[in-house]
C-alpha cells in the first residue's frame, strides 16, 4: 500500500466507488464535513458530560427527616437518561471515527487530505473552549 494521488477508488463501500474528478471532489466535501462534525462531536459530548456534573447538587449535610426538593441530592445512575445518551453518542462517536480511519486508510491523498484538514477545522471551530487539556477518552482517527 503507498500513497497515491487518484482519482478511481472505492471508498468504504462497493456503491461509493468515484470515477470521475467531481465524484472525488464531491467526496473531499463529504469527508471533509463528516471529519468536522466529529469533532464538533467529541465537543458535543464534553458539553453535555460538564452540563450534567454542574447539574448535581451535592449536600453533604442533609437531615434525613427533612429531606425537600431542594437539598435532595442527585445520584449518577448507569440507567440514567444522560448516561444512555452519552452511551449512544460514544458510540456513535466510535463509528465515525473508525469510518473515518478506513477512508485514510484508502491511501489516497486527496481523501486523506480532507480527513486531516475537516479534522483541523472542526477541532478549531469546536476544541477552543475545550475545558480539558489531556483528553483521555480520545479515539483514533
Amino acid at each position: 500500500m503507498t500513497f497515491h494521488f487518484g482519482y478511481d477508488e472505492v471508498i468504504l463501500f462497493d456503491f461509493w466507488k468515484i470515477s470521475t474528478i467531481g465524484g472525488l471532489i464531491g467526496s473531499m466535501i463529504g469527508i471533509f464535513i463528516l471529519a468536522m462534525l466529529y469533532e464538533g462531536l467529541k465537543y458535543f459530548r464534553e458539553h453535555l458530560f460538564r452540563q450534567a456534573i454542574a447539574s448535581m447538587q451535592y449536600c453533604a449535610n442533609v437531615d434525613k427527616n427533612n429531606i425537600t426538593d431542594e437539598n435532595k441530592q442527585m445520584r449518577m445512575s448507569m440507567l440514567s437518561k444522560d448516561h444512555v445518551i452519552q452511551t449512544l453518542m460514544h458510540m456513535l462517536q466510535m463509528i465515525v471515527s473508525y469510518l473515518l480511519m478506513l477512508i485514510f486508510m484508502t491511501y489516497n491523498v486527496w481523501l486523506c487530505l480532507a480527513c486531516v484538514l475537516g479534522a483541523g477545522l472542526g477541532y478549531f471551530l469546536f476544541g477552543w473552549r475545550k475545558s480539558v487539556v489531556v483528553d483521555i477518552t480520545e479515539h483514533c482517527h
